[in-house]
């Protein structure tokens, strides 16, 4: 993944310990490998551009993420989320 961007929280209900998120992650394609924490390199096999839309759902009790529930939607490369220009896609700051 080369980027995540688009982070928006649709949905927190801290009385049932609730969380709906939407992101992109984009992949550029162009990354040959990874470096795992114990320092080998893995290569990636791939060389085509695609992004993930998701939509993730999570349970969080006692402070602690115990569940999460996704829907991962495959989509063109860079597309825009809808909701927000380019420049806020790619802030760092979550967007609600």
């Amino acid at each position: 993944m080369t980027r995540i961007r688009d982070r928006r929280f649709v949905v927190l209900d801290p009385e049932r310990g609730l969380a709906l998120a939407f992101v992109f992650f984009d992949h550029a394609g162009n990354v040959p490998s990874v470096t795992l924490t114990d320092g080998r390199a893995v290569p990636i096999d791939v060389s085509q551009p695609w992004t993930w839309e998701i939509a993730e759902l999570f349970k969080i009790e006692n402070d602690r993420i115990r569940r999460i529930e996704a829907v991962i939607e495959r989509a063109p490369y860079g597309m825009a989320s809808g909701w927000s220009t380019w420049e806020e896609g790619l802030s760092t700051e979550p967007r609600r």
